[in-house]
């Protein structure tokens, strides 16, 4: 190939505009820039030790998740969010992209308090250095319900916020630039006694679970039952995970369909059950124009727009769970 002709196709690719790189349709998977990555489930199983603790006021919500993952021991989490509120809170919501299919909106910051509807977070390192993906629901000062994807400086208001850890005994989240997407995004890798040892005073594993990164284009129900399956998992829970949707569609109501705006959405929480091969799931979601939805995700018509990062969890384990939980302070004693 001649340099010219690579110049040339070169060129041609950076003209590609985003309606010529998608459908433009809800359920419709993106078609992204680079190249397509072949394995489309990225998952690495893990015990799992489930923390709760309040983020105090004047905390930086990263900054503290990132404390009590490394605290214990553990490089990464999986963490909902509760209650609580707001301090400094700069956040994007879904948006269309210029050079890429979807991206995201000039950043907002509220004037007033916002107080948690709730939220969820993954948890683990970007060049070595504590980094998270946050997404969360709130009441602005306004009394409206929004939300979007938190930045890093996003800290706890005068009321502390509750947060549920699951801390990943077994994998590391590290967040790099996808080449398929250009993008940002968390993948899990597998731990070994050669590339982590585990602190001194890290609990053990109450749980069973599996950290996984969904690719583009592949379904969320699909994807949720693979990952079960895979792990042996013949019934398992779903919670703490977050990313994005190709648009969304939900069942809001008795013969009611909700169908969200296109690129992308914003999935705060994904929560849901798999038995027999069968998953139920649930989720509150943010579409491009800031507005918050909630309802069941239908199967087949929700593919990942971007990335999706999936905590499963056996749900025998989560059952014994309810008596297992730690406070932090018990965690590290």
């Amino acid at each position: 190939m001649t340099a010219q002709h690579s110049a040339a196709q070169h060129s041609t690719a950076e003209q590609l505009t985003a309606e010529q790189l998608t459908a433009r349709r809800a359920g419709v998977p993106l078609q992204h820039p680079g190249p397509r990555t072949p394995e489309r489930i990225a998952a690495v199983p893990t015990g799992v030790t489930v923390v709760r603790a309040e983020l105090p006021p004047g905390a930086n919500v990263v900054g503290e998740l990132w404390r009590i993952t490394e605290a214990a021991g553990c490089r990464a989490a999986c963490a909902e969010l509760a209650h609580g509120s707001f301090g400094t809170l700069r956040y994007v919501h879904p948006a269309v992209g210029a050079e890429r299919p979807a991206f995201y909106s000039d950043t907002i910051e509220p004037a007033g308090p916002c107080f948690v509807l709730g939220g969820s977070a993954t948890v683990g390192t970007r060049e070595d250095r504590a980094f998270a993906h946050l997404h969360a629901t709130w009441l602005d000062e306004h009394g409206r319900v929004r939300g979007g994807h938190l930045l890093p400086e996003t800290t706890v208001g005068d009321a502390a916020i509750e947060a549920t850890v699951r801390l990943l005994h077994d994998a590391a989240y590290v967040s790099d630039t996808c080449p398929e997407t250009s993008m940002p995004a968390f993948t899990p890798h597998a731990l070994t006694p050669h590339t982590f040892a585990p602190h001194a005073q890290a609990e053990p594993a109450t749980t069973q679970a599996v950290a996984a990164r969904i690719l583009p284009g592949e379904d969320l129900h699909d994807a949720v039952r693979t990952v079960a399956a895979r792990a042996g998992f013949d019934s398992a829970v779903v919670r703490a995970s977050l990313g994005s949707a190709v648009g969304a569609r939900l069942r809001t109501g008795p013969g009611r369909i909700t169908e969200a705006d296109w690129p992308a959405t914003e999935f705060t929480s994904l929560t849901g059950t798999v038995r027999a091969g069968d998953a139920i799931l649930t989720a509150t979601l943010v579409d491009r124009n800031g507005d918050v939805h909630s309802g069941r995700v239908l199967p087949g018509q929700n593919p990942v727009a971007v990335t999706f990062e999936l905590y499963v969890e056996r749900a025998d384990a989560a059952l014994a769970d309810r008596g297992g939980a730690h406070t932090t302070e018990e965690a590290q004693a």
